[in-house]
């Protein structure tokens, strides 16, 4: 399982890197899961059956329709723990936005339509394989991971 981290300021282009990633990595028949870090508290939608359950305190709600699964777990869990849900389920590539501060291989994308700073060095991350400013290397970022994927 090869995991990878796709960190960087808001507006940088990660959700869309990662969409194309996800792609890509499909259509080369391998599997993949995506871990997305928030930094705001996000409320489930209590007006649903869900929500109520989950806003009553269940501990894990778990949503199962004909095709997908929706687990929510009342705590907080570390990048690790959800890290382990995969290691049974054969999955090729885990992508991970944010977490930055995990230690886990990295792609950090500089540009930002906002302030923030884009100096790699000044930043202190840690694990940084490569950097992209997404205004110009989005196919660059793709070829750059096929290579480190394998794909």
């Amino acid at each position: 399982m090869k995991i990878l981290q796709v960190v960087g300021y808001k507006n940088t282009g990660k959700t869309t890197l990662i969409t194309d990633l996800v792609h890509l990595i499909k259509a080369n028949d391998k599997t993949v899961a995506v871990i997305k870090n928030h930094h705001l508290e996000e409320k489930v939608d209590d007006s649903t059956d869900t929500g109520k359950f989950f806003e009553a305190g269940s501990d894990y709600t778990i949503l199962t329709t004909p095709g997908h699964v929706m687990l929510l777990e009342n705590r907080q869990v570390t990048l690790t723990r959800l890290l382990e849900r995969f290691q049974n389920e054969a999955v090729d590539f885990v992508l991970v936005e944010g977490f930055k501060q995990e230690n886990y291989s990295k792609i950090l994308l500089t540009f930002s339509f906002d302030d923030g700073e884009t100096d790699i060095n000044q930043i202190g991350l840690k694990n940084v394989l490569n950097y992209f400013d997404m205004r110009y290397d989005n196919k660059r970022a793709l070829e750059w991971f096929k290579e480190w994927g394998n794909l």
